[in-house]
């Protein structure tokens, strides 16, 4: 026979309360109850653990042996319960993210940093890595999950929408498209443009979005990091399409972006998780809050781009 955590409560009620009748009372049950509980205890131990009198019930040698152990017993394992818990509630734990260099600039720290004041129990590891490394670090369990634009996923994979942002142009604020309100990608066309390599999601996407429109580019430069790319741009090469989310970054430079039209193009950022394994409750928490904070993100993102569109461009010399 096993010993149970009621036969260890019922050994310690009976020890502080010094009767069977004050230990029934404190746990709720009845005094046979309690008596039932105490002699299969005696039994797996083998010995008598109280010496009981009309008036009184002691410990005996044996029970003031046991009764250390049994109050470690039970803290170790209601300590236990409650860090369990503090886990369900996802207050406690450890979260790892894969994303892209751009999103880990842009999007994320701020969101780590609002979380954490929310939860200081998690912990938040954030991987900043190339496009093409997300999804073998979530296949492989080096991340709960990653974020980013995933065009074909691995069977073991699942995508989950996040968030959805547009193509858009991006030029230097005295170019001749900086004025205009929107742009066709025909109007690309012989204009100097600094393209991202093939191996990029972004740069097939613009690639394909261009050969669909009939539109024939001949890059001026192909770099393979959006960064590169905006540095480019500041500098006067010549103009880019990039993700809509980028904007902010071209806030800090002489770049104006420009709505791209006929076609728009949509792009679906998403959660990266392995399929039939569930997240952690921290990791879950850390989803739940990217959504909600992604969702006022965008809404603050559209109206700053608003409030640009509706000031007058100014022509930098």
């Amino acid at each position: 026979m096993n010993v149970t955590l009621k036969q260890v409560r019922a050994f310690l009620a009976v020890a502080q309360a010094g009767s069977f009748t004050g230990a029934a009372s404190r746990l709720h049950l009845t005094q046979s109850a309690v008596s039932v509980l105490i002699s299969e205890l005696e039994q797996v131990f083998g010995l008598r653990l109280f010496d009981r009198t009309t008036r009184l019930v002691q410990l005996t040698e044996a029970g003031r042996e046991f009764q250390p152990v049994a109050l470690k017993v039970l803290a170790d394992l209601e300590g236990a319960i409650a860090s369990s818990r503090e886990l369900a509630a996802q207050k406690r734990g450890r979260v790892a993210v894969a994303a892209t260099p751009v999103m880990s600039s842009l999007l994320l720290p701020g969101a780590i940093a609002r979380y954490r004041r929310m939860q200081p129990g998690v912990s938040v590891v954030l991987h900043d890595t190339l496009a093409g490394q997300i999804q073998p670090k979530v296949r492989d369990g080096e991340v709960d999950f990653g974020i980013g634009t995933f065009e074909r996923s691995a069977r073991e994979l699942v995508a989950e929408p996040l968030m959805v942002d547009k193509l858009v142009l991006a030029c230097p604020v005295d170019h001749a498209l900086a004025g205009q309100q929107q742009v066709a990608w025909r109007e690309l066309s012989g204009h100097p443009f600094i393209a991202l390599t093939q191996d990029n999601s972004v740069g097939q996407l613009i690639s394909g979005t261009l050969g669909g429109a009939g539109v024939e580019i001949h890059p001026s430069f192909e770099v393979a990091h959006l960064w590169t790319v905006i540095g480019m741009v500041d500098a006067g090469l010549g103009v880019a399409v990039v993700p809509s989310y980028a904007t902010p970054i071209t806030r800090l430079y002489r770049i104006r972006t420009v709505r791209l039209v006929e076609p728009s193009v949509r792009r679906e950022t998403s959660f990266l998780t392995r399929r039939g394994l569930a997240l952690s409750p921290a990791a879950q928490g850390f989803q739940s809050f990217l959504k909600n904070y992604v969702s006022g993100w965008e809404s603050r993102a559209r109206l700053a781009r608003g409030k640009r569109e509706r000031t007058p461009s100014v022509k930098v010399r």
